[in-house]
Formats: structure tokens, C-alpha cells, sequence
């Protein structure tokens, strides 16, 4: 060889060796050792690296089974199959088969293999290259048989004949009728329901019904949207897809499936057209409207209007208007108002638990507002109401301030109001609002809590007053007390009816009053007083004495507490009213409304729109407690006022100390709605300066009335005794036999 052809060889092979021996990986004698341990799990290192993947996702980023064609040959009494693999890393190999279909008679490389469960039938195959060959057996071929997706290379063999093209949808693949069975007719049958909701933008919600019968196969309907909508989702167990002209491709298979389409509009709602499909389409189709009233009043109307519940329309659709609309049909969307309507108002409920102060100076209140909020964004209380402290459903205080007119309250962004607040309320006579809110209110439940020497005796303006002295009279104490009155005024005359009027008056609904007794004692002593004497004379002489007896023994415990409650006010017992009628309270409903996270927001932004509440009047005397109220804040600006609600800048009010007790009286006052904010309720109660004198008072009346039933007998008128004996008579059956019902007449 010349000298410059070694030269030149030299020169172009050298760099190329030198290239060879940097790219080998050189691994220490002393770690050769080690590489197994070091590989351990890590065999797909050595695989080929998928394009534009790392290796950071481990193996999924490598290929290290390489799948030949699966050649599979169906006959009438199962399918062979046979594939090549090459195998870089050991591992395992998914089969075709699953459920119904497993592959019997595996081998490997002619040598039979063990088939396993992994999701479906699955071989352990080592490195290098392999043939696996099987055979499904079936009774009756099936339509599909699952194919893994991961092999891509498939041909097919139906009873000898070649088919193709594959008609393939993920892990299934078509084998088409069995020439055994029995032929079916392949059928469609669609029902079509449609949902328009307005809103920004308007949704359109359709749901497609099949019925299939025949083989498996791919239909195609269309178009399937009305003109002006726009695809957003599509969801259904079988597979299927929208092209771009609208058309609606379904691989179907025999059975009923139902396939859900969700559209928007793409221009403002006015109209929207049935669109004009070829069969197996509907020829009619159901349209259901739901209107959005936070967003406009609008009705909707159609050439036809239906009944949901006749035309199968989904059940959480059958409360809203339907229609039948054929293609090319229209429905109209009319617009009557923007917004809320005028009569459109915040739905809200209240449950309020007042407590009076000792002194009867003023009142507080712990109100839980609830419901829902359409307008005004804002709660704010009129005097005498006064807010001290606010917080949301989660426990989160509220910054309290003062809005246009000196009105204290809150801001309230949220639509869902669950507003937890304590209120004072300054003396204000007996007079007061019903719930003190610039609100109206569908339901109003209050709980009044009466220190010990107050009684509620009416509530004038509210739906309902349990516990107070009114309401508890019914028509059989009525009764029973103008009976008493008639007893007393025979035996006493005048004076008498009047002392037991009196005595009614004040100790009827007293525990402990003696009242059944009181009149079984007037009932015989004025039979004891209308007997001529004689031996019956004598008895009821005995009778009338152990009936004073039985008086005394009672009247004289009762007198000594009402004594005893007249010097001592706060020995009374306490008194929990229960609401009177069916159903539970209102606190109730509130405890069942749902309530969802508030948010402060952005204050007002005018200035002066908006300014930190003062600080409140001195506690009273009558406060004894001393007590710290936080009303400050640290925000500067009111022009342009920002709260957030993590802000530890911000400092909210506390207010003063809340009452919890449960001593004295509890009574429940209730209103069904609508309660504007100027009703008035009048509250009547009874101070103890009137109800420890009164408490006397009673105890000298009973007593009078005792002196009275132990008087001699008076000189008796001739005939009057008889008079006097027969109406004693008729009484006393009345008070030991139950009166009949009272029938009315036909």
C-alpha cells in the first residue's frame, strides 16, 4: 500500500477508535460485583427510550416488549391465536381473552406456559424472542373478543375467510355474527330529551336513549345539536365521538344505553331550533326550560306544550315547563324583566333568644339570621337595636359599622346568610320590633328568658305567645273557672263569687294552686247547707269537713310558697315552656337549613358611606359585672374600606358579655311570614312589684274563701233549700263522671 494511503487511513480511522473507546461504559473490576444489585428492578434501563421521555417516569418511559403481529383464526368452536415478542427485559405479556374467554393450551416456544390473572390473562416471558401460541374455546362465537390495546399488528380469520379492515375500538375488536345463531335484525330505536337552562352563558343538556338490537356495530346520527351550540362534554358507556359537522359516531351493541351531550350557546338566548336529523333520529323530540331568576325573568313557549310525566322526561326535569318539539320547530325564550323581580326578596329566617336584664332596664339578644340573600348585600339593625358583635357560620368574626341613617350592621356578600350575632336592645317600654332587621323574614322563632318575679302575661302582634298568662287559659279552664265563680256565689253570695273570681284571676295558672279541690269543698258545703237535719244532714256534714280537711292540707304548702316566692323572688323554680301544637320549633328548621362559607368582601366605597361603630353607652347599675369592649379598628381610611377576614390588621368587635342563664320564666313567641321590618310586638309583663304583692294578695284570698266554706249555716228561705239541694245535686255528678262528647246534630 502507498505511504499515503496508510497516512490517509490513519487519519480517518484513528478519531473513530478513539470514539468507540469513550462510548464504552468501563465499570471498575472491584464494582463488577455489584452490578446485579445495583440493577435490581432497573432491567428496563437497558431498553430503548421512548422519544421525548427522560426516564424520570421510570419504566413507563422505556419499551422493552416488542409485540409481532397477532394472527388470530376464529371458527364456530373457538379462535387460535399465535404471536411473536421480543423481549429486552423480562417481564410480563398481556393475552387476548378475559371473563368467559380465558386462552387454554398456552405454549411458549412450543413448550406449554402457565396463564395468570393481571386485569386480564397475562404471561411471564424472560429476555430474547419468543412464540406464544394458544386457544380460546366458546360454545357460540361472541360478537367482540378484548384484544389488548398494546398490540397494535392484528389479523383475522372468520371461519377460514380473511376480514378485513379490523373494525377495532380500544380493547375490543369486531368478530362480527355467529353463522350458528340465529340471525337478528340489527335495530335502532332513539329517544330523545332535551334541557335549556338560561344563564351566561345558556346550557343545553341532551340525553339520548337507544334501544339496540342485531350485531355490534358503528351508527352514525346527525347532527345532533341545534344551530348556535357548541359541544362541551359527551359522556356514555359505549363508545362515541362528534365530528366536525356535528354527527354523533356510536359503536353500539345490543341492549339500552344512554348517551349525555352538554352544549352552550354562543350567543345570547332568544330562540333555539330543533335540528333536522335523518332516521333512526326522532322524529319529535322533548325540550324542558329552566329559567334562571338571579339572572332575568324569562318565559319560555312552544307550538306544542307537553306533560313531562306522560312523556318520560327525566325525573329531576318533570317540575319545569316541556315541550314537543319536530325538526325545524322552534322554542322562544321572552324576556319579561332584567334581574330580580320587584317582589324578589331576600329569603331569610330568624331564631332569636332574648334575655331580659335584672332590673328590667333592657334586653339582650343572640340572633341566628339564616336563608338566602337576593338584594341589598347588607344587614342592618334599627333602634333601639344596637349590633355589638357578628360572625359567620364558620366563627368568624365580622367587622360591625355603621351604614346610612346611624343603622349598625354588617356586610354580607354571599348569597347562602348564616349569621350568628349578639344585639342589645335599650329600654323601650313594651313596644318593640319584631325582629329589629331592615329585613323581611319568612319565619321568626323567639325565646324570651324572664329573670325570677317577671311573668309574661300577653304578647299582642305575635302569631303565637306559649307560656304567657293568656295563652294558657283554654275553654275548659274557662269553664271550670266560671263553674267555681257559680259555686262561691251560692254558698258566699255575691261576695263570694267575687273573692273567687279574684282568686282565679291571680292563682289559676299557679303550680300547686288548689283548684279542684277548692270547689269539691264548696260543692258540699252547699249541700251540707240545703239538707233539712237529719241523719243525711249529718253525713254531709262529715263529708263537708273531710273535704275542708283535704283544702287545708293543700292550701296550706301552696300558701307558704307563694309566701316564701312574694319575700324571695329567686327561690322560684325555673320554668321551660314547650311550644304548644304540632311540629317542632323553629330553631328546627334552622338547624336543618343549609349553610354555606361566608365571605366579608369589599366595604362601601363612597366616603362616609361607611364609618367604625362607637363605642356603646356605659353599662347600667344594673351590670354589675365590669366588662371590656373591643370597637375599635386600625383601618385609617373609610373611603376606601378593604376587611379581610384573615387580616390581622383588622380588630373586631366583641361586644359585651352575653347571658346564658336559664333561671325565671322561658316562653316561645313565633310569626309566619312575611314579617316586614316596621311589625311591632307589645310585650306585657308583669314586674316583680306587682307580682310579689299580687302573690299576697292571693294568699288572703284563699283563705277568705276557706272562712267562708267553714261560715254556719244561714237561716234557710222556705223552698230555697229544695232549690238550693237539687242544683247542689246536679253539680256533683259533674265533678266525678267525664262529660260525654258533645254531639252535633245532623
Amino acid at each position: 500500500m502507498p505511504a499515503s494511503l496508510l497516512r490517509l487511513a490513519c487519519v480517518v480511522l484513528l478519531p473513530l477508535l478513539a470514539a468507540a473507546v469513550h462510548a464504552q461504559v468501563v465499570v471498575p473490576s472491584a464494582l463488577e460485583s455489584w452490578r446485579g444489585w445495583v440493577l435490581k428492578d432497573q432491567q428496563f434501563r437497558s431498553c430503548p427510550l421512548l422519544a421525548g421521555h427522560n426516564g424520570a417516569q421510570g419504566e413507563a418511559d422505556y419499551l422493552c416488549r416488542w409485540p409481532g403481529t397477532l394472527a388470530l383464526d376464529a371458527r364456530s368452536d373457538g379462535v387460535d391465536f399465535a404471536q411473536r415478542w421480543r423481549i429486552d427485559a423480562e417481564g410480563w405479556i398481556a393475552l387476548p381473552g378475559g371473563d368467559g374467554y380465558w386462552p387454554q393450551a398456552v405454549t411458549l416456544d412450543g413448550q406449554p406456559a402457565i396463564v395468570v390473572d393481571r386485569n386480564g390473562p397475562a404471561l411471564w416471558l424472560a429476555a430474547g424472542n419468543h412464540e406464544v401460541r394458544g386457544h380460546i374455546p366458546w360454545q357460540e362465537r361472541p360478537q367482540t373478543l378484548r384484544v389488548p390495546a398494546s398490540i397494535g399488528l392484528v389479523t383475522l380469520a372468520v371461519d377460514g375467510r380473511p376480514v378485513a379492515p379490523l373494525q377495532r375500538n380500544g380493547a375490543e375488536l369486531s368478530l362480527g355474527r355467529s353463522a350458528g345463531s340465529t340471525p337478528t335484525a340489527d335495530s335502532i330505536e332513539l329517544r330523545v330529551h332535551r334541557l335549556l337552562s338560561d344563564g351566561v352563558p345558556a346550557m343545553l343538556i341532551t340525553r339520548i336513549q337507544l334501544q339496540v338490537s342485531g350485531q355490534a356495530r358503528e351508527v352514525v346520527f346527525g347532527p345532533v345539536l341545534p344551530p348556535g351550540f357548541l359541544p362541551t362534554a359527551l359522556s356514555d358507556e359505549w363508545p362515541a365521538r362528534l365530528d366536525q359537522d356535528g354527527r354523533l359516531h356510536v359503536l353500539v351493541q345490543p341492549g339500552a344505553e344512554t348517551l349525555t351531550l352538554q352544549a352552550r350557546a354562543d350567543a345570547p338566548l332568544v330562540k333555539a331550533r330543533a335540528p333536522a336529523a335523518a332516521a333512526p333520529w326522532p322524529q319529535r323530540e322533548i325540550w324542558s326550560y329552566a329559567a334562571d331568576p338571579a339572572a332575568r325573568i324569562s318565559v319560555a313557549s312552544a307550538a306544542t306544550a307537553v306533560d313531562p310525566r306522560q312523556n318520560d322526561v327525566p325525573g329531576e326535569w318533570q317540575e319545569l315547563p316541556a315541550f314537543a318539539l319536530a325538526a325545524g320547530d322552534e322554542i322562544r325564550i321572552e324576556q319579561r324583566s332584567r334581574g330580580l323581580a320587584e317582589d324578589e326578596g331576600n329569603r331569610l329566617r330568624l331564631q332569636r333568644e332574648m334575655w331580659l336584664d335584672f332590673d328590667g332596664g333592657g334586653w339582650f339578644a343572640h340572633d341566628r339570621v339564616a336563608g338566602d340573600m337576593q338584594r341589598r348585600w347588607r344587614l342592618d339593625l334599627v333602634a333601639p337595636f344596637t349590633l355589638e358583635r357578628a360572625s359567620d357560620g364558620d366563627g368568624s368574626a365580622l367587622l360591625v359599622t355603621q351604614g346610612d341613617g346611624g343603622l349598625s350592621g354588617v356586610e354580607w356578600r354571599t348569597p347562602a346568610v348564616s349569621l350568628d350575632a349578639g344585639v342589645r336592645i335599650a329600654r323601650a317600654g313594651t313596644r318593640l320590633p319584631v325582629t329589629g332587621w331592615q329585613d323581611s323574614f319568612e319565619h321568626v322563632h323567639t325565646v324570651l328568658h324572664l329573670p325570677n318575679g317577671y311573668r309574661l302575661l300577653a304578647a299582642p302582634g305575635a302569631d303565637r305567645a306559649d307560656g304567657s298568662w293568656l295563652s294558657r287559659w283554654t275553654l275548659l279552664d274557662v269553664f271550670l273557672a266560671a263553674l267555681l265563680v257559680l259555686v262561691a256565689w251560692r254558698v258566699a253570695g255575691v261576695a263570694g263569687g267575687m273573692l273567687a273570681c279574684a282568686y282565679l284571676l291571680l292563682g289559676y295558672q299557679e303550680d300547686g294552686a288548689p283548684v279542684w279541690t277548692l270547689l269539691a269543698a264548696l260543692v258540699l258545703t252547699l249541700i251540707a247547707r240545703a239538707l233539712p237535719p237529719g241523719q243525711l244532714a249529718r253525713v254531709a256534714q262529715w263529708l263537708q269537713r273531710g273535704a275542708l280537711l283535704v283544702l287545708a292540707l293543700v292550701a296550706l304548702p301552696f300558701a307558704a310558697a307563694q309566701l316564701r316566692y312574694a319575700l324571695h323572688p329567686q327561690l322560684e323554680p325555673t320554668h321551660v315552656v314547650a311550644p304548644q301544637g304540632a311540629g317542632e320549633p323553629a330553631s328546627a328548621e334552622l338547624a336543618d337549613a343549609e349553610v354555606a362559607d361566608a365571605a366579608v368582601g369589599r366595604q362601601r366605597k363612597a366616603a362616609g358611606a361607611l364609618r367604625p361603630l362607637p363605642a356603646p353607652a356605659p353599662a347600667t347599675a344594673s351590670m354589675a359585672l365590669e366588662s371590656v369592649t373591643v370597637t375599635g379598628t386600625r383601618v385609617e381610611s373609610t373611603a376606601n374600606l378593604e376587611v379581610a377576614r384573615n387580616d390581622p390588621a383588622a380588630v373586631m368587635q366583641t361586644g359585651s358579655g352575653e347571658p346564658a342563664w336559664q333561671l325565671g320564666h322561658r316562653y316561645q313567641l313565633d310569626w309566619s311570614g312575611p314579617i316586614l321590618p316596621t311589625q311591632q310586638v307589645r310585650l306585657l309583663i308583669a314586674t316583680p312589684w306587682l307580682v310579689r304583692p299580687l302573690r299576697v294578695v292571693l294568699v288572703a284570698l284563699l283563705a277568705l274563701l276557706l272562712v267562708l266554706s267553714l261560715r254556719p249555716r244561714p237561716p234557710r228561705a222556705p223552698g230555697r233549700g229544695a232549690s238550693a239541694l237539687l242544683g247542689a245535686l246536679a253539680l256533683a255528678p259533674g265533678l266525678l263522671l267525664p262529660g260525654a262528647p258533645a254531639q252535633a246534630q245532623a
